[in-house]
Order: structure tokens, then C-alpha cells, then sequence
């Protein structure tokens, strides 16, 4: 079944000219048909006049809907077919405006796929729908901020904030906005996020050092003995955005083991020389650094000491201001 609002007018004769123009009455109506269009449940508008007038001509606007909620839902809209004749009193018949609200029969099974896709559509797959882009959004986005330094991560998640709520603002003001606009949003939102997380896993995948794994050789300790851990060995445990512990000490030759703990990227480098000669260490540099230099998210690390006995700063490159430590060699 489907549901028919016909609205009828009638246009003075002395007016018809004035109602085809740039800003009549049916230059409105015609501008108002994709708009109607996109609305959700409308399966058309369709506009006819009197042919070959004389004296008055009569206007009939017919919006055709899939359901009584979509037809109502349309007639509370601030701008219909309703009020763009009203809004043009100045070139009808004084009280020749007529609202009519039907329901016209068809077959059940003309019917059958405008009630599967209101129930399933509206029940299951637009649902689907924003719990897959919420999803998208929280990967793309945490790709993202994680590959920018701190600095740069804070003002961009405060423009995206801005940015939703100006455009669901935008959206929740202007209910008969056309559907082109909504899906030419979304579409522009899934684009950035998709491209945005992916060069962000692509920049850290290409900052990943290979190390590769010492041969192991075999020993077999002493009959009643234990085999003795490394000498002068320390750790350092990293998450997001902080290292566990303000401070290690380790003998000088010695070695640190490396462990980070959360899913962003981080390094160790260590200033030498009382503070930091390069932005990013790396392993063949002057300055002691982890290797890798670059430690992914659940990743390990090592770095041997061989700096003279004192304390000395240490930080993460890529979170400079937040990761900071002393390292202490005796």
C-alpha cells in the first residue's frame, strides 16, 4: 500500500506568468522535487497542471510514500510541497489551497519490498552500519594520534571534536537536507580516516629497524649450579604515554632490556653528552639508543652501556616531553 499527499492549488489567470518565472510557483515546485526525493520513504513527487487554460489554472502536486509515518514525518517539515504554496498566496486563487491525504491499493507483492526494506534497513543495517564506522573511526584515529608527537595529536583531536559537532549541528537543524550532502560526508569521513590509518601504519611499519636474533649457543651449567643472570643487566618498561619507572641504574658494560608495554611506538636514547644532539637516535649514531631505535607496540628492546660512571637524562623521541628518566651508571 501506498500513501498519496495531493495538494491543489489553483494559479490566477492573470498570474500564470508570474508563476512560471525565476521565483513563481512552479519554478519552487519544480526546484522542491529532489528535496522531496531524498526524503526517506518517498517514491516521488509529481507535478501537473491544467492544459490549455481558460480563466484559472489548476495545480496538482502529488508526493507518493512508502508508509503513513514517512508521509507525516515529510508534512512536518518546514519547507513542502504544503508550504511553497502557501509561501506563493500572492499568485493563487484566495482559499483554492486543498490538502488531501490518501491511501492508494496495490498488490501484495508491489508492497513486499518497501516493508523488507523498512524493517530490515532501518532495524539492522543502518545499526550495522555506524557500529562498522565506529569501529573505523576508533582504529583510524588512534593510528593517527599515536604517529604524531603530542604536540600535534591534541590540536588535531580538538578540530575533529569541532568539526563533528558543527557538521551534526548542521544536520540536526536542516532535517530536509538532500541526501547527497549526508552521503558525500560520509563518504569524505571514511576516505580520511581509511587513508589517514593507513599512512600511519605504513610510517611506523617503514621506521621499524630489522634486528636480527643473536645464535643462541648452548651451555650447560656446573652439576648442582644455577646459570648466573647477566652481569650489570637492568629494565625499563614503557606504556602509553609514560615510562613505569623515573629512573635505572646499571653497571657501565652492562645491558638494559626494553620492554614496551602498550600499543603506541616508542624508543630510549639516552644524552651522552648532558643533552640531546639529534632529534631521533638511531642505532649506528654517537649517542646511546635502543635497538631498534624504533620499538612497536608489545615490542622489545636492548641497549648496551658503555658510558662512564654518572647519571644521565633519558626520554622517548617520540613523546619528548612526557617519557623522561635517569639512568645511573656505576
Amino acid at each position: 500500500m501506498e500513501y498519496v499527499q495531493t495538494v491543489l492549488v489553483q494559479i490566477a489567470a492573470t498570474k500564470l506568468d508570474e508563476a512560471t518565472g525565476p521565483q513563481g510557483l512552479l519554478t519552487a515546485l519544480e526546484a522542491h522535487r529532489d528535496a522531496a526525493s531524498a526524503q526517506r520513504g518517498c517514491l516521488g513527487l509529481r507535478i501537473t497542471r491544467t492544459a490549455n487554460p481558460e480563466g484559472n489554472i489548476l495545480v496538482v502536486a502529488e508526493t507518493r510514500w512508502a508508509n503513513n509515518n514517512a508521509m507525516a514525518d515529510y508534512s512536518t517539515l518546514k519547507i513542502n510541497v504544503e508550504s511553497i504554496a502557501k509561501a506563493h498566496e500572492s499568485e493563487t486563487v484566495p482559499n483554492s489551497l486543498q490538502v488531501h491525504r490518501m491511501e492508494s491499493l496495490k498488490s501484495e507483492a508491489a508492497d513486499a519490498p518497501n516493508r523488507i526494506y523498512d524493517r530490515l534497513a532501518l532495524a539492522l543495517l543502518i545499526p550495522i552500519g555506524v557500529l562498522a564506522f565506529a569501529l573505523l573511526s576508533i582504529y583510524g584515529l588512534s593510528r593517527i594520534y599515536l604517529a604524531l608527537p603530542s604536540a600535534a595529536a591534541t590540536p588535531l583531536a580538538a578540530g575533529i571534536a569541532l568539526g563533528i559537532l558543527g557538521i551534526a549541528s548542521y544536520f540536526s537543524s536542516n532535517p530536509s537536507a538532500p541526501r547527497w550532502q549526508i552521503l558525500g560526508v560520509a563518504g569524505i569521513a571514511v576516505a580520511t580516516l581509511a587513508i589517514g590509518g593507513t599512512a600511519a601504519a605504513l610510517y611506523d611499519e617503514g621506521n621499524k629497524e630489522v634486528k636480527e636474533a643473536p645464535t643462541a649457543v648452548a651451555s650447560v651449567p656446573a652439576s648442582g649450579s644455577s646459570t648466573p643472570a647477566p652481569v650489570g643487566a637492568a629494565e625499563i618498561d614503557m606504556e602509553d604515554n609514560k615510562f613505569t619507572a623515573a629512573g635505572v641504574s646499571v653497571s657501565s658494560g652492562g645491558t638494559i632490556n626494553i620492554t614496551n608495554k602498550g600499543v603506541g611506538t616508542h624508543n630510549v636514547h639516552v644524552a651522552a653528552g648532558g643533552s640531546y644532539a639529534v632529534a631521533f637516535c638511531k642505532t649506528t649514531g654517537t649517542e646511546p639508543c635502543s635497538k631498534p631505535a624504533t620499538i612497536p607496540g608489545g615490542g622489545t628492546a636492548t641497549m648496551t652501556v658503555t658510558l662512564a660512571a654518572g647519571t644521565y637524562d633519558f626520554r622517548c623521541d617520540f613523546h619528548p616531553t612526557e617519557m623522561q628518566g635517569k639512568l645511573t651508571v656505576k
